[in-house]
């Protein structure tokens, strides 16, 4: 990203990594203050709801938090 400026100087790789972090803060940004970056699969409450009932939580603790 022009114009952005990291000290002490990162690797190549860790510049990608900060830049990519940054245009999805920028862009959630755009969205709303309410906007999740994540992809929507991530956001899902199937999803959620697998994970915990995988770890055992019970069905009255699979509410999202």
């Amino acid at each position: 990203m022009a114009g952005m400026q990291v000290s002490p100087t990162p690797s190549p790789d860790e510049a990608a990594a900060i830049a990519a972090a940054v245009r999805v803060l920028l862009e959630a940004s755009r969205h709303g203050a309410d906007a999740n970056p994540h992809p929507a699969a991530y956001r899902s409450a199937w999803r959620r709801a697998a994970i915990r009932e995988g770890v055992g939580l019970s069905p009255i603790s699979m509410r999202s938090r």
